[in-house]
């Protein structure tokens, strides 16, 4: 089987799968398998905003310690591979074949999510490339995402907050629940500390529940030092930090990060402090307020939640040259409402696009909510990029992590410079 044959073959399951009541159906593919994640350890990492980045900072700082690492992730953004990771890499495509063979020869007739089908190709992967360690990012919630069928070694939760509200509950005090089922008897949860206090107790109690010891970051020996859209330094404990990923939310990341690999060198991982500060200067993530040019100042962001496109709005309004441009695409499934007044409270001009993903909003109907213009998305980044350039300011393309995606295919000429040729 070649990648395109992989490929068709993950996309002939549903995306959801037929709903799920508990973990039995992936545990029945992961038995015909032989139990792969048997064979491997993981820091299993739950969360609304910050997955990504915590996995991307604790393998970061693995890899450079000599641990080989495997990544996890969802969903892609330059293309499917980059889901899958080890030591920073794609699963190449004769690999993704071979391994998406096994699975379809293994497979029982059961209707299997793409997901599902997605991790086992990945608990495959790392398996024969023997990675000492397996940072492995949720899907969807926890209790019932199929990650969870994994036995941790520490379990993390990032910032919770409201998402996926239609399966996982319609408060932060019910998301928290589902994403608390990633906790592991006796095993310990570490808990980022930006928070509230409704989400703290739910993880606490869940935590006392089942003997897991609950590590929060001391907020108390935090200092920012400095901040601009290029990264940032902090200092915690004593030692200074410095970030490429810009964003102050990006600290609590860091935090959440640290914690995490003091729990791994207990655990007899060892990952030296030179190794963790090194490990933050190169995280680096595609579509995480991702600068694309600097003259004019080019942004990118897949925030698609009210909280993930707050945290974009505060990095603009602090750091960012003014006035600011947009290109917004959202899907309907998402709070429309909210993410368009985070994104009109700092943005002189919205231009909205659809056509992205099959359930993008109407460009429209998304200009109707947030006072913006509909465009085409190559038309809209281009005018956005001109109008920045001409008034010094920063463009800035945002909403969706699926919107990211399309990005390389809308390449242009501006001036002498061509635009979105992006990083993997």
């Amino acid at each position: 089987m070649n990648a395109s044959q992989a490929l068709a073959y993950i996309a002939s399951f549903s995306h959801l799968g037929a709903p799920v009541q508990d973990l039995s159906r992936v545990s029945v593919l992961l038995a015909a398998l032989g139990n792969p994640q048997d064979k491997l350890r993981f820091v299993h990492v739950a969360g609304t905003n910050g997955k990504g980045s915590v996995v991307t900072y604790v393998a970061e700082a693995a890899q450079v310690a000599g641990y080989r690492v495997g990544s996890f992730t969802s969903p892609f953004i330059h293309c499917f591979a980059d889901r899958i990771r080890v030591n920073g890499e794609n699963i190449p495509d004769e690999a993704l074949g071979c391994c998406c063979e096994m699975v379809r020869a293994a497979a029982p007739d059961l209707p299997f999510s793409q997901f599902e089908i997605t991790m086992a190709i990945a608990l495959l992967y790392f398996t024969q490339q023997r990675c000492d360690l397996v940072c492995w990012e949720t899907g969807i919630g926890g209790r019932l995402d199929a990650t969870n069928v994994v036995t941790p070694l520490v379990s993390v939760i990032t910032s919770v907050s409201l998402d996926h509200t239609g399966i996982l509950g319609n408060t932060t005090t019910e998301i928290a629940a589902q994403k608390a089922g990633i906790i592991k008897p006796g095993r310990p949860v570490v808990l980022s500390a930006d928070n509230g206090a409704d989400v703290r107790q739910v993880i606490a109690q869940t935590a006392r529940e089942k003997d897991a010891s609950l590590i929060q970051p001391d907020l108390s020996a935090f200092s920012a030092v400095s901040t601009s859209v290029f990264g940032s330094v902090f200092t915690y404990h004593g030692t200074e930090y410095h970030l490429t990923m810009p964003g102050k939310h990006q600290h609590m990341n860091a935090l959440t990060a640290i914690e995490t690999i003091s729990v791994l060198n207990q655990l007899g991982i060892c990952i030296p402090p030179d190794a963790v500060r090194q490990g933050l200067v190169q995280a680096h993530i595609g579509a995480r307020i991702q600068v694309l040019c600097k003259e004019p100042l080019i942004l990118l962001d897949g925030g698609h939640n009210a909280d993930g496109m707050k945290a974009l709005c505060d990095t603009l309004r602090a750091d960012a040259p003014k006035p600011v441009f947009a290109v917004l695409g959202v899907l309907i499934t998402k709070d429309v409402r909210g993410v368009a007044e985070q994104i009109g409270s700092v943005a002189e001009r919205i231009f909205c696009v659809d056509s992205f993903a099959p359930n993008a909003m109407d460009r429209e109907e998304l200009a109707a909510v947030c006072n913006g213009t509909p465009a085409k998305l190559s038309d809209a980044v281009e005018e956005a990029v001109r109008l920045a350039q001409l008034h010094h300011g920063t463009a800035v393309i945002c909403g969706s992590l699926y919107l990211a995606a399309e990005l390389p295919k809308c390449q242009f000429q501006h001036g002498s410079e061509k635009y979105f040729c992006m990083e993997s």
